[in-house]
């Protein structure tokens, strides 16, 4: 096992792709390791917040691995090339998926009111607290949990181990959960 794991680390992008379509997982679990650390750090190099960028590497691995077939090494860049363009695609699209939507949501520093607050804003804030506390509310109760236990600070390990769950079962509902407000906030918008 160590031996195969050994050739196929050696092999080059094209030769494990090959290996991937004619369904090798090994090559596949290869491929998703070379990938993982450096789509990680390009992320974060970008501007990713860490907890995010591991999201992100997971969807744009998966991405590129369900497009290995699209690849073509005659027309395309180079795979690393078309890998990292995937990569960043991806994170260009979770950007603007979310930070439009919670740009749009408070967070606990921004709900406190300033001592010098007129009463238009004092105003403002309880509407934009209550618009989030709606959507908050047709989550269910452990999808509230959990985005809460992220919201107040806790780190994806913290919240696995304080709901005694895997790593990947949190940052999989954290990322669930995130999508359904995104989902709600844009049914609330066209009511």
């Amino acid at each position: 096992m160590v031996k195969r794991s050994r050739e196929l680390s050696e092999m080059d992008d094209l030769s494990l792709r090959q290996l991937v379509l004619d369904g090798d997982d090994g090559a596949m679990s290869c491929l998703f390791i070379r990938y993982q650390t450096e789509i990680k750090s390009f992320l974060v190099s970008r501007g990713c917040q860490s907890d995010d960028a591991d999201d992100i590497t997971i969807i744009s691995l998966q991405k590129i691995l369900k497009s290995l077939d699209k690849y073509d090494p005659s027309r395309d860049a180079s795979f690393c090339t078309w890998a990292f363009t995937i990569a960043k695609n991806t994170y260009l699209d979770w950007h603007k998926t979310y930070n439009l939507q919670e740009s749009q949501m408070p967070t606990s520093d921004s709900l406190s009111v300033p001592d010098d607050a007129t009463p238009e804003t004092s105003l403002i804030e309880k509407e934009r607290q209550a618009y989030f506390d709606s959507l908050l509310g047709r989550l269910s109760e452990y999808e509230q949990k959990i985005l809460l236990m992220k919201g107040a600070g806790m780190k994806y390990e913290e919240i696995a181990n304080e709901l005694g769950i895997s790593l990947s079962v949190v940052k999989n509902r954290i990322h669930q959960a995130k999508l359904k407000l995104v989902e709600l906030s844009k049914d609330v918008r066209k009511d």
